[in-house]
């Protein structure tokens, strides 16, 4: 029966409004854009309880900010199930993004166990109707049933440095957790997001040149060498992280349709070279007014090697080099996203153009790109 089928997957033909819900990992950018997605949401009256391991510090206090009635912050550590089963208390949905960096110290094994005991506190709380989690593609699985073309440039990459134990890794890791929650008694959607578009700036590693002679500063931005078509020729998908907030809200939403889905996340597919571009034109120059006349400052396009994102020490913008290289030429990840049904689940997302038009005047990015 209908019943049957449903309740197999802890779902019920009554559909409950979900209302109150646990984001674990709320003062990351991810966790931070849900809850801010949530209060924003005009539908419902949603009810926050904010997960952190230092309740006390500024982002966790940014994050209650937001609205002091309706966030409630929680102490919670995925290492300790019990912190995470007490987090879980009185809510019937949650949204899970594990801490590769931070809390679990870029160990993949942490990571996957950090999210395997947020899902086993969820399937067990009694209430939770419905996960939201955050994920990733499996990169060796695909690798072995795709034939992603993973090269020798790639694996070196890894023999060397460990770049990619440290930036595939975590992919598998969300991938085998994602894996070990479809086989649970548990309601659940994984999103999977792109590279943030935020990250661009960092990608480009910008930089502000002044000439002790003249007094005069050259913005500098780094790209692909145009020797190397394989990387300057490749697309990388992108999506603003501020998106995820609004997705998952109208996942919750809509959570018996959205059930056992996976929704890859996208708004746009750029090469390095056009981020630049925009990046040039929407930050580096200036309109007036009155003539119309358009008055840009002086930027440098700056080509490294096709390794160039990588060759900056075992750091998060080495990882994000990592990430970027592997979404850019793999067919079969950009595949899984479309940016036709984003847009049917965000209707209000932005292409990266829009998206950096509407933050121009954003004092991070502008203090990132060495402008005032």
């Amino acid at each position: 029966s209908d019943n049957d089928a449903f309740d197999r997957v802890g779902l019920s033909t009554d559909v409950p409004d979900i209302l109150r819900v646990t984001v674990f990992g709320a003062t990351g950018m991810q966790g931070t854009s849900v809850v801010k997605g949530l209060l924003a949401d005009r539908r419902k009256r949603y009810t926050v309880k904010a997960t952190t391991r230092h309740p006390d510090s500024d982002k966790a206090e940014a994050v209650r900010a937001l609205d002091p009635r309706r966030v409630t912050l929680v102490k919670a550590d995925f290492d300790d199930v019990a912190s995470c089963a007490e987090a879980l208390e009185g809510s019937d949905g949650a949204f899970l993004v594990t801490d590769f960096y931070g809390g679990a110290g870029m160990d993949p094994e942490v990571e996957e166990r950090h999210a395997k005991n947020v899902i086993d506190a969820c399937e067990e709380s009694g209430t939770v109707r419905h996960l939201v989690f955050s994920t990733l593609e499996g990169v060796e699985e695909m690798n072995g049933e795709l034939k992603l073309d993973r090269d020798d440039d790639d694996e070196a990459a890894g023999e060397d440095d460990g770049a990619d134990h440290y930036s595939l890794n975590q992919f598998d890791a969300k991938a085998r957790a994602a894996a070990y929650a479809r086989t649970k008694r548990l309601s659940v959607t994984y999103v999977l997001m792109p590279v943030y578009s935020e990250d661009f700036f960092a990608l480009l590693d910008p930089a502000a040149i002044v000439d002790d002679a003249t007094g005069e500063t050259t913005h500098v931005l780094s790209v692909p060498s145009s020797s190397d078509a394989r990387d300057d020729d490749a697309r990388v998908m992108c999506m603003s992280v501020d998106e995820l907030g609004p997705a998952v809200a109208n996942i919750f939403d809509s959570y018996q349709v959205y059930a056992g889905h996976e929704i890859g996340l996208v708004t746009d597919f750029v090469t390095m070279s056009e981020a630049a571009e925009m990046i040039e034109d929407v930050f580096f120059s200036e309109r007036d007014d009155e003539t119309g006349s358009v008055k840009k400052t002086r930027v440098e396009r700056k080509e490294g090697t096709k390794d160039w994102r990588v060759e900056r020490g075992r750091t998060f913008a080495k990882d994000l080099g990592q990430m970027f290289r592997y979404y850019s030429k793999t067919d079969a990840v950009k595949k899984r996203r479309s940016v036709a049904k984003t847009m049917q689940l965000v209707p209000d997302a932005k292409p990266l153009r829009e998206w950096l038009e509407e933050n121009r005047d954003n004092t991070e990015f502008r203090q990132m790109l060495g402008l005032r």
